[in-house]
Order: C-alpha cells, then structure tokens, then sequence
C-alpha cells in the first residue's frame, strides 16, 4: 500500500485570456500523505481553488495545464484520463465539496432527488441503496431523515453544509478535498463542522484536504500544512512544526498575525502591500515584495525546495539568516 494519496509534480496551470496565458500555479509539487487532514493555507488569489479543481480534473477553458502531473491513489493519473475515466473515479475514490457548497444544492428540488441524481449517474438505484443514504446522513449527524423530503431554503446554513458532506461521502471515497468549508457559517456552527470533520475522517480512514484562507481554523484540525503564496507552495510541513518554528517569512507572519491571549497588548506584525500579480510575475522569490527581511539576491534569485524530512519542504534562500531578525522587528 502506497503510503501517498495524491502526488503533485512540476504542475504549472494558467488561463487564458485577452492577454495569452496568465499562469496561475508555478511549479507545484507535494506529496500528500494518506489518512491525514491536509491543510491549504493562504490569502485569496493564491492559487488554492485553482490547485484543487485541477487535482479533481476539471480542467475545462480558460483553465489550461502547461505541464506536470498528478497522480491520485498510486495509480490514477489525473491529466491523462479521459473525461469517462474522471467520472468513475470521481465521488467513489475521490471527491470534492467546492466554496460556497451550501448554494450548489438545487433550490427547487428537494434533497432526495440531488442524492437520486448522485447514485443514477453511477448506475445506482436510490430506492435499492436507501439504508446507504440514512446511513450518510446519519455519519454527518443528520438523524431526522425527513431532512431527504425537504428543500434547501427549509435548511439552516449548518444542515446544508452536512447535507453537502453527506453527497461528497455517500460513495465512501478514499480522497475528499473541501474548499473553504467553513465559509458563511457562525462561529458556533463553524467549530461543529470541524467537530464533524475530524471524527468522519477517524472512522473513515479518509485523506481528507481542506482549503482555507483561516489559518487559524487549519491547525485546529490539519495534521500537515500547505502554504500558498503566488500560485506556489512556499511551505509544507506538519503542523507542530510551522507551529515552532516557521521555515518561510511569510508562514511566519500568518501566524504571528493571528491574536492571541499572550499576545494582549502587543503591536501584530502585518504584511504590507500587495503581491505583484500573475501579469508582471516576480523574478526571484515570489513574497520578495513584500517580505520585511528581503534582500537584493531575495529579488533576483528563484528560491529552491529545501526539503528538512519525507514530505517537509521550504523555499527560502535566507532561512535561518532571518530568523534572526525577527527579535529586532518583531520580538
């Protein structure tokens, strides 16, 4: 058994527009482990979204891949399937709840008929697979099983969440990836979900992806963390170790920009400015724009990954150097 879920090589993804291909996603790798919640961390238009539609193959115009691969489950290669071969897979080894999942629910049709449509287009009957379908909601804590005869508007934002899960899980995938699950929901109801998340993914034995500009909320449930910056993949680790120490400046600052109770009183380092943009790309390390500790090599010279164990890896050409900055800025 391969102890890799998803392998992500040299994935370079773009879209086209008025001005040729803007390229998005610059040289992406990462191994992701199996039965581990992976965090994807970073601000928007960082290229989040963009990496896990292309992990699921919906690779459709303007989205384009220049070159690399992924490869799912050790034997699925997602960039040379066919459009037939996507759809098996999909849902059944891997698959996906998108941003603002609580409005990818039909509104005029009630819950059943979405659950009907899932398991029709698989070749299932719904009536011959019913306990499946109890027993799916009932994973996501939805006992009341007239939750199937009702429609979306009669839902709260939180049931509509669960009943998205419910879909993504009813074809007991190995893989699901979540793109800001989180998104629109209270704090209460925001604290269950990830309740809910980390004990499916125990029982299931799931790799389970999840997407999110809230660092904050990752490392609440992630056993590893991806951050994102500029359509790249500046950091990758376990989460107890970005925790410690910080390989990249700009984890650093994420992580220092979220208030704490030791921090009370204490000034909040900031990132300034804004990036560059996908147009006018940055010559040397992508964050050298924007980092407190640049220096000229910084902006010249593309940072390499640095990998420190089996999935852990940087980019960052000062690192330690910076560190020891960090107590005259910041500390």
């Amino acid at each position: 058994m391969s102890e890799i879920s998803i392998s992500v090589k040299n994935l370079n993804v773009g879209y086209l527009s008025d001005y040729g291909i803007i390229k998005v996603l610059r040289n992406v790798s990462i191994d992701i482990p199996e039965s581990k919640i992976i965090g994807v961390a970073g601000e928007s238009g960082s290229g989040k979204s963009t990496l896990a539609t292309t992990i699921m193959g919906f690779v459709n115009p303007p989205l384009y891949v220049e070159r690399g691969s992924i490869i799912v489950d050790s034997k699925y290669d997602i960039l040379s399937m066919s459009r037939d071969e996507l759809n098996k897979i999909r849902g059944s080894v891997i698959s996906y709840v998108p941003q603002a999942a609580q409005n990818s629910l039909n509104p005029i049709r009630k819950v059943k008929e979405t659950f009907t449509d899932i398991l029709k287009a698989k070749g299932m009957d719904y009536y011959a697979n019913i306990d499946v379908v109890y027993n799916t909601l009932e994973e996501v804590g939805l006992t009341d099983r007239q939750v199937l005869d009702m429609y979306p508007f009669q839902l709260s934002g939180g049931m509509k969440q669960r009943v998205v899960i419910a879909i993504s899980l009813l074809l007991n995938p190995k893989i699901l990836i979540m793109d800001e699950p989180t998104t629109g929901l209270d704090v209460v109801v925001q604290y269950e979900i990830l309740k809910l998340l980390k004990k499916i993914q125990k029982e299931k034995d799931l790799t389970l992806v999840v997407i999110s500009h809230d660092i904050a909320m990752l490392f609440q449930i992630s056993d590893y963390i991806a951050v994102m910056y500029g359509g790249q993949i500046v950091e990758y680790g376990k989460y107890n170790t970005l925790l410690e120490e910080a390989y990249h400046p700009y984890t650093y600052l994420l992580l220092s920009s979220v208030p704490t109770v030791r921090s009370r009183g204490k000034k909040l380092p900031r990132i300034p400015g804004d990036f560059e943009g996908f147009i006018r790309y940055p010559k040397g390390c992508v964050f050298s724009s924007r980092c407190p500790f640049v220096t000229s090599t910084c902006k010249e010279v593309p940072p390499q990954i640095v990998a420190y164990d089996k999935f852990g890896f940087y980019k960052c050409i000062r690192y330690p150097e910076w560190r020891n900055e960090v107590k005259k800025a910041y500390e």
